[in-house]
């Protein structure tokens, strides 16, 4: 059952076994994204050399010695005697519940572990027999600890701690640790996944995560059980969203504790289409897709005569519950890719330690393109509701409602079209007291910018986005500071970049901030103004680029148009009804 059992990241043979179990022999570990650490001769397992939770949390899940384990069943059979000379010194030294590291019996830790001893039961028991009963005792304690219900967490650690479970009972052949980590698997298969194949996380990049995962554990289900219930049907929903969730450029948009990366391989056509620049595979149907979840995503085309996939241009925005486990405070942020790169970015996921003030920074409200108020603090338990939606031929409309800061009413009105190159927001605010409402614009790093009054001009060699704002807006530009912490993007892990970000405000108890975007090649400059006007069918918004084009918005409770060419507000409000 362990041979059968032993599959799949990072338990799989691959071409480098050889390298890293000759590392190891050398007495240098490496767990990326951390730097190479030189062993001592003797492990405490006190060990924290770089003052990193992550380099820790794998440290003692011990996975990094299964290269040792697979040559040694290939024939280099010496290498098990290191397997088992750190393994046994694990065991010593962190019995259960009282690890030498806070966590080493917590939080899918332990279960990363238990999977690492089961998988070398076959190689133990034919080369060194007398050590089974260590690792069948280990493995027993592993397992009384997962069956207790206060020990498993939430998300994908949990779901790794009932996969360990679920292999301990299987190897050990206690069908009661097996059912109850089916049982527990199964309930949380409706709580961590809707209808529409969204995983609970909040973040893009642990979709994909918890697809491979919750596959894998499936897949060992069916080995152990003969069976799969049919809640493991809701994880085959989830590579379409993915799929929407992916920028022209073949990689997903950086929402939530995401970093750039590119899906692949995930046995689904759209899927291999978003990552082959839609040379294979099946594209969505849909050019818009709004999951209830929380997320919109909307692209120019998904490749056609007129533009190529990799062409297209691409928007994300953000709604719903704020307290994703691998969330940002990112409700109604607006993200933009056009001309080949991002214009407006999220912010990245950096790392995971909570005391890292730019860690929490790129969580916070002020780090995404949304709307914060000054020296309030946001409840994060709040969800910010997509109050409704509209898709058209030329454009899209979302209105947003959020109360997130106590005593504050936030609306956010989004009128984009990326065949037209344009969109206009509407933000505004009521409060039971005076409050200073900010908008914040995380511009592409390597965007440069200039002020033509009233508007903000960002430029890359490749593209222009124009910013303008109405009704003596006062905004103004950071670049990588820390006093506050502003201005940062992080692409990949643990590196920040610094980034121009434009913050405009309005203050008062009431009050509203009109937001006009342009964006085109930098090759074809062309300005760009906005007017407004209060009309008994609505705001009229009308937006002029160049000398003659003319767009003209109108904005109502609850709908909104935009059309190209001048209209008045009658008019539109007729082609509303």
């Amino acid at each position: 059952m362990a041979e059968q059992l032993a599959f799949g990241a990072p338990f799989a043979p691959t071409p480098q076994d050889a390298q890293k179990a000759a590392a190891l022999v050398a007495g240098t570990l490496d767990l990326p994204p951390n730097k190479t650490w030189r062993m001592p001769a003797e492990i405490t397992w006190y060990e924290n050399p770089f003052k990193e939770p992550n380099w820790v949390a794998q440290f003692h899940m011990l996975r990094w010695i299964d290269p040792l384990r697979r040559q040694a069943e290939k024939g280099n059979v010496a290498l098990l005697d290191l397997w088992l000379r750190i393994a046994e010194g694990w065991i010593e030294k962190n019995p259960p519940g009282r690890g030498r590291a806070n966590y080493s019996w917590a939080d899918m830790i332990e279960a990363a572990r238990a999977m690492t001893f089961a998988f070398a039961l076959p190689v133990i028991e034919d080369h060194h027999p007398e050590k089974l009963p260590i690792f069948l005792d280990s493995l027993e304690q592993h397992g009384e600890w997962l069956a207790e219900e206060k020990h498993i967490r939430t998300g994908n650690h949990a779901l790794q701690q009932h996969q360990g479970l679920l292999v301990i009972g299987a190897v050990l052949e206690r069908p009661e640790w097996v059912e109850l980590a089916v049982q527990r698997a199964e309930q949380m298969l409706h709580e961590s996944y809707d209808d529409q194949g969204i995983n609970e996380e909040g973040a893009v990049q642990y979709h994909q995560i918890n697809f491979l995962w919750w596959n894998a554990l499936g897949k060992r289900v069916q080995i152990a059980t003969g069976s799969t219930p049919d809640a493991f049907q809701r994880v085959a929903k989830a590579p379409l969203a993915m799929a929407h969730a992916t920028r022209p450029d073949g990689r997903y948009e950086l929402i939530g504790d995401t970093e750039e990366f590119t899906p692949r391989a995930l046995g689904h056509p759209a899927i291999d289409y978003v990552s082959s620049a839609g040379t294979k595979g099946i594209a969505p149907l849909d050019r818009v897709a709004i999951f209830d979840a929380g997320y919109a995503y909307g692209r120019s085309t998904w490749g056609d005569s007129r533009q190529r996939f990799k062409d297209a241009s691409f928007y994300s925005l953000r709604f719903g519950p704020q307290n994703r486990i691998h969330g940002h405070a990112d409700g109604m942020a607006l993200t933009l890719w056009a001309g080949g790169e991002s214009l407006l970015v999220d912010s990245g996921k950096y790392a995971y330690d909570a005391k890292d003030p730019y860690r929490a920074h790129l969580l916070s409200r002020e780090a995404h393109n949304s709307l914060s108020i000054a020296d309030a603090e946001y409840d994060k338990t709040a969800a910010v509701e997509l109050v409704t939606s509209s898709t058209h031929d030329d454009f899209e409309h979302y209105r947003f409602d959020d109360h997130g800061y106590a005593g504050v009413h936030l609306t956010r009105n989004v009128l984009i079209s990326l065949r037209w190159q344009v969109a206009v927001l509407v933000d505004s605010f009521t409060a039971d007291r005076d409050v200073t409402m900010s908008q914040w614009w995380h511009l592409s790093p390597e965007a440069s910018h200039r002020r033509e009054d009233p508007a903000i001009i960002a430029r890359t060699p490749t593209n222009e986005l124009r910013l303008v704002w109405i009704e003596d807006t006062t905004s103004r530009i950071t670049r990588g500071t820390k006093s506050p912490y502003q201005g940062w993007f992080s692409p990949t892990w643990r590196k920040l970049e610094p980034t121009r970000t434009i913050e405009a405000t309005a203050s008062g108890r009431s009050g509203r901030l009109i937001t006009g975007l342009s964006f085109s090649t930098a090759a074809a400059p062309r300005s760009f103004k906005i007017t407004a006007a209060d009309e008994q069918e609505g705001l009229l918004l009308r937006m002029q680029r160049g000398d003659s084009q003319i767009f003209t918005a109108l904005v109502q409770e609850s709908a909104a148009a935009l059309t190209l060419g001048d209209h008045t507000a009658s008019e539109i409000a007729l082609a509303l009804r």
